[in-house]
């Protein structure tokens, strides 16, 4: 018998910038933990449709790369031992996560995004992965996160 030499596939998870995906990367390290799977965070950006003109000085690649980078690093700063790479997107959201997703063994995104309006119970992107997702999806919200996993 041969043994099998894959790696466990990864944990995605999806950054905004939002308290609600600072939650679910808090929860999808405590996941890679239990499990030993690496853990990839994806964030997204895209040129709003009703900008003409780039604005000088705007990199809004460099800027959600540093949202990424702070959120990740806060949100895991007691889980130093997971293996966590950041990934930036142009595109939308919900299309960016999946295709980082293909290969994952979980998908995690937030209940709600920067955009959410109130009384919503899922936002936009949640609610995409949700329904288009090939792997399971986890939607973290925020009274879920003292149940479960430590």
């Amino acid at each position: 018998m041969t043994s099998s030499s894959r790696a466990t596939p990864a944990i995605v998870v999806g950054v905004d910038g939002s308290d609600s995906s600072a939650d679910a990367v808090r929860w999808a390290g405590a996941q890679a933990k239990l499990t030993g799977a690496p853990l990839r965070a994806v964030a997204s950006w895209r040129w709003p449709n009703y900008v003409n003109r780039i604005p000088p000085g705007v990199d809004l690649a460099a800027d959600t790369a540093q949202t990424l980078h702070e959120v990740v690093s806060t949100a895991l700063a007691d889980r130093p031992d997971v293996a966590v790479t950041e990934h930036v997107i142009e595109g939308p959201a919900g299309p960016a996560l999946l295709s980082q997703a293909q290969d994952a063994s979980l998908l995690v995104v937030g209940a709600r995004g920067r955009a959410a309006f109130p009384g919503m119970l899922l936002g936009s992107v949640a609610e995409y992965c949700v329904r288009h997702g090939k792997c399971p999806v986890v939607v973290v919200r925020a009274a879920t996160l003292g149940a479960g996993l430590s």
